[in-house]
């Protein structure tokens, strides 16, 4: 290489460092002064965001009480033009001579005055008299049964829904023709559509879509303004907008940032209506950009300003930046000490306190370093941090989790021993976070095993409410997971989830030289079992009777009263089903027949207990409790129970 070049590289890399002290400390001073700058821009950022995005939410529930103002406007308007229909003397006279042609004729006339998009007339038994929208049909079972009986079982006969007719949603009103006693049912029904989507959509300015949402998760569009590419995205998310219905959640439609909220209008079993509400946060943030504009040439002023003023703070920073460069090495040998601080009481002055405080937070981090190193959880650490360590405990109330993979042995014989240890990595990753976010603490890992504490270190009233609801949490979490790992051609699991609320010991256990916080008593071992018991009747997770009276907002269904191994007094064990309020008419029947089915079951009726749980059975096979106890109830009748028998299971094994 020629030696010209070599010198000239060389220069080059000379101009790139600095000279002398005070360059190093105005670059220095610059980019802490940028840095401290971009914090700010982008804190008013996303506080600008955060705001939009709040008024985003603020309007979409604005919008959500005019869709339901303006559905329940509708039903009065089509409620009263029914009551006038039902009142006509004339149509009484024309129903009462039986002339169905006469009688459709006058139901087109009708609907065209009172601008309906369709009409029927019922017999009393609920067949088509007259039908407006198929005039040809006629002696067909009303295709919406629900609707008849609601008005049926209504103090006044009538009754209103929102259904399918021809792929197209109707709003439909029902009420009873008096001749003078209730002699028929005229049924008026406007059509739910673009127009209807698009006179919501100018009065709030918020777009709103009306979508059919199936069992199978397939979505199709009804009603809408959205441009088909944004409708297309709106689809596939359906099902994730009706799981969190009412509560707003963020999207990208066509390139866009949108805020959406979904609200249930109505469902079957086929699947439900779902009116889906989006606003663009890039409207909603248009009217800040003057603003950001405004705090960059802030910014970039403050910068020029403060480079003048660095220039002349260097000229007097020799000495103590010396100190200062001195203490950094020290730091840098992991000697925490402080170094002496200048006496001018300047930004100079309060650089070199601030050093010293750093060196402070250092040693503090050095220390919390080597703490967490002895235990498992940092809010554990936080709790050990606050009071002298030592070996030892104290009795607390407490509600402990265990959680398990179903079959985890032989689903380990399946995998190389990589893909299994990332596996298991995924799922205990996952599970934790479920039970961080529930306020829970993860005591340990056993295997694949999840032992997690929610009361201790730090206490809260509603620990088991949050115990149960991280077991939930971690229920609906393998779903998810179980997805990611059919792409992965990784088997699915299965767990089991036992929660048990009690007095227990918590405290450092172990040695001198290495502690574990943790939890040890009956209640532990109470919630162990639990677990194990999932596998015996065949839900996801069983909670005991503590834990169940500290829930009083959530639904459960008792499963059995049972005497665990190592236990002599017997304990209820449930199933939490989620909140109350969520379950359906069906549900909350179930629910209630299997509790009078335990009843009789408990009462030594097994012939009536039979019967119930085979009624339950029939209507959800794939229950496993229900099966379990007509085996026990078959049994009993043939054999008898045992002579000391009281309703009690006992379990001789773990």
């Amino acid at each position: 290489m020629h030696p010209a070049a070599g010198s000239g590289r060389a220069g080059r890399l000379m101009l790139l460092r600095f000279r002398s002290f005070r360059g190093r400390l105005l670059a220095f001073i610059l980019l802490l002064l940028v840095l401290i700058q971009a914090g700010v821009f982008f804190a008013v950022q996303g506080a600008v965001e955060d705001n939009a995005r709040r008024t985003s939410d603020e309007a979409l529930q604005v919008t959500a009480s005019a869709l339901g103002d303006a559905l329940e406007t509708r039903r009065r308007s089509l409620l009263e033009k029914v009551r006038l229909l039902s009142g006509d003397y004339a149509f009484k006279s024309t129903f009462g001579e039986g002339d169905l042609p006469t009688l459709l004729s006058v139901l087109e006339n009708h609907q065209g005055r009172v601008r309906a998009d369709m009409m029927m007339l019922l017999d009393l038994d609920g067949q088509v008299l007259a039908d407006t929208l198929h005039p040809d049909t006629r002696g067909q079972a009303f295709a919406f049964p629900a609707l008849l009986r609601a008005a049926q079982a209504d103090d006044h006969g009538e009754a209103s829904d929102l259904v399918f007719i021809d792929g197209s949603p109707y709003q439909l009103v029902l009420a009873p023709l008096f001749a003078p006693e209730p002699a028929a049912w005229p049924v008026i029904g406007f059509a739910i559509g673009d127009a209807f989507a698009k006179g919501l959509a100018e009065q709030t300015r918020t777009e709103v879509s009306l979508v059919w949402l199936g069992k199978d998760g397939h979505a199709r569009r009804l009603a809408g303004a959205l441009p088909e590419e944004a409708m297309a995205q709106l689809l596939l998310q359906a099902p994730r907008l009706a799981a969190a219905e009412g509560r707003s959640q963020r999207l990208v439609l066509a390139g866009m940032a949108q805020q959406a909220l979904a609200l249930r209008l109505s469902g079957d079993e086929q699947g439900q209506i779902l009116a889906v509400l989006s606003r663009s946060l890039e409207l909603a943030l248009a009217p800040y950009q003057g603003l950001q504009r405004l705090l960059l040439v802030v910014a970039l002023a403050g910068l020029g300003l403060s480079a003048l003023g660095a220039l002349w703070l260097a000229r007097r920073v020799t000495e103590p930046v010396t100190r200062l460069a001195a203490g950094a090495e020290a730091v840098a040998r992991g000697e925490f000490q402080p170094v002496p601080e200048p006496r001018q009481d300047d930004e100079l002055g309060r650089l070199a306190r601030s050093f010293n405080h750093m060196v402070q937070g250092l040693a503090e981090r050095d220390r919390v370093r080597n703490l967490l190193g002895k235990v498992v959880s940092p809010a554990i650490a936080e709790e050990l941090m606050q009071r002298p360590v030592a070996l030892g405990g104290e009795e607390r109330q407490v509600s402990i989790l265990f959680s398990d993979i179903r079959e985890f042995t032989s689903l380990s014989e399946g995998l190389p021993p990589t893909e299994l240890l990332a596996l298991l990595n995924s799922y205990l990753g996952r599970m934790s976070r479920v039970v961080d976010g529930h306020g829970g603490v993860v005591d340990k890992y056993i295997g694949d095993a999840i032992m997690a504490l929610f009361g201790v270190p730090l206490a809260g009233v509603d620990d088991p409410a949050r115990a149960v609801a991280c077991g939930l949490g971690m229920v609906e979490a393998l779903e998810v997971l179980n997805r990611e790992f059919a792409a992965r051609a990784w088997p699915r699991l299965a767990i089991g989830v036992g929660i048990h609320s009690g007095v227990a010991v918590a405290g450092n256990m172990g040695s001198e030289s290495r502690w574990n916080y943790s939890v040890v008593g009956d209640a532990v071992n109470l919630a162990s079992r639990l677990e194990g018991l999932c596998k015996t009747y065949g839900v996801p997770i069983i909670v005991s009777t503590p834990t169940r009276a500290a829930c009083p907002g959530l639904a459960f269904r008792e499963l059995d009263r049972v005497q665990v191994k190592g236990r002599a007094e017997p304990v209820g064990i449930h199933q939490p089903l989620g909140p109350f309020d969520a379950l359906s008419p069906e549900e909350r029947g179930r629910l209630r027949r299997h509790g009078e089915a335990l009843v009789h079951y408990r009462a030594k009726d097994f012939e009536r207990a039979l019967a119930e749980f085979e009624t339950l059975a029939e209507a959800q096979p794939e229950d496993t409790v229900a099966r379990l106890y007509i085996a026990r109830c078959r049994r009993f009748l043939d054999q008898g129970p045992p002579g000391e028998w009281a309703g009690v299971t006992r379990f001789d094994e773990k």
